[in-house]
């Protein structure tokens, strides 16, 4: 559905000629019987009125079709138009008892007509919609069916080891906490192995490189739900040391992260810790 809208408002967008994209895909002319005449031509049958209409067609499919006016045409319209006809034409014809009187002398599309064409602009801007939300989660790191990418829940697990060295050596409980939260926020198994391995590697003293460095890279939300990861393992304790403070700081000074998203973020974490209690 969404490659078809895009593809569908691209031909749009260059108004398209026939065969546009290939056999059977484009702006076509068409014509469409609306009812027998008495107008003949010498040699032929009389002719058929038809309404002419701007089709829009992918793949052989209509899409939008708009009538544009009425025509003469051989074959019940399934032949070669003749003439065009004015509404002026049209209203002598019928006052020469040519063409029905009862039909309207200007062509113009009816309700069911703009229903169906309404109802292909719907889908289309429904479809671009889903596109366009799709993509900025995705941008923003918020993308809820899948999982983080590597590289973010890499950083998300050293930045929280980072944060658990703060109150001093991380023991077993603070592992299986760290191993558990990597695990809920970026949707990725996590070994215990690898806690233990970014734990080896964490702990030393950060400059302000170091703490830009944990963010570079990352999106948006990705950095959010660093912050939040790390916001968890520094309040689980239920206790908030300087040092941790410290580290809690200096991270969102480095992600970039303004005052009220750090509100927002730590908010988030006190509702994971409601939520999901340290065990």
């Amino acid at each position: 559905m969404t490659r078809f809208s895009l593809v569908f408002v691209l031909g749009l967008m260059l108004g398209a000629p026939a065969h546009a994209f290939g056999e059977d895909t484009g702006q076509f002319t068409d014509y469409e019987f609306v009812a027998p005449t008495d107008v003949a031509t010498p040699g032929r049958p009389a002719l058929a009125l038809c309404y002419e209409t701007d089709d829009l067609r992918f793949y052989g499919v209509t899409l939008l079709s708009n009538i544009t006016g009425y025509v003469l045409a051989t074959e019940n319209c399934a032949g070669e138009p003749v003439r065009s006809l004015s509404p002026a034409d049209v209203r002598a014809a019928q006052n020469a008892g040519l063409i029905n009187p009862d039909l309207p002398a200007i062509a113009k599309n009816d309700v069911r007509r703009n229903l169906t064409n309404y109802g292909v602009w719907a889908a289309v801007i429904l479809g671009l919609v889903a596109v366009i939300i799709r993509r900025v989660k995705a941008l923003l790191g918020y993308d809820l069916r899948g999982p983080m990418r590597r590289k973010t829940t890499q950083r998300i697990l050293y930045a929280m080891c980072h944060a658990g060295h703060r109150d001093g050596v991380i023991e077993g409980k603070e592992i299986t906490l760290i191993r558990r939260t990597a695990q809920r926020l970026t949707r990725r198994s996590i070994s215990t192995s690898q806690v233990v391995k970014a734990a080896d590697k964490t702990g030393g003293p950060l400059g302000d490189a170091d703490y830009i460095d944990m963010g570079r890279g990352l999106r948006d939300g990705e950095k959010d739900v660093l912050m939040r990861a790390v916001f968890y393992v520094t309040l689980a304790s239920g206790r908030l040391l300087p040092r941790e403070h410290e580290f809690l700081t200096r991270l969102a000074y480095g992600l970039g992260i303004p005052g009220e998203d750090f509100r927002r973020v730590m908010n988030l974490a006190l509702s994971d810790l409601d939520r999901y209690p340290p065990r």
